[in-house]
């Protein structure tokens, strides 16, 4: 019985450093995601503020990559059931 109890708390200690492990895991993420919500504000700016012809160009790429990028980031977020705070 003693060694039953024993296997129990092992697996529920090891099942703990796994969530834990999870929990950080998707706290990475939606910091990654966060970031790429900077950086698709940054590059809004970028395009707000570009007065040289030829970098208008470069502007809008880059304000619709940072926006694909934001916008795919979300949809796996979603598929892997993490929960996000948008506020």
């Amino acid at each position: 019985m003693e060694n039953i109890t024993n296997l129990l708390e092992g697996l529920y200690s090891k099942a703990g450093l796994i969530n834990e492990a999870v929990k950080n895991d998707d706290q990475e993420f939606v910091e990654i995601i966060h970031k790429a919500h900077e950086e698709w504000k940054s590059a809004e700016a970028f395009f707000h503020n570009v007065s040289e012809p030829e970098l208008i160009d470069h502007a809008i790429y880059k304000v619709e990559a940072a926006k694909c990028r934001y916008f795919y980031l979300i949809k796996k977020a979603k598929e892997e059931g993490i929960k996000m705070n948008f506020h």
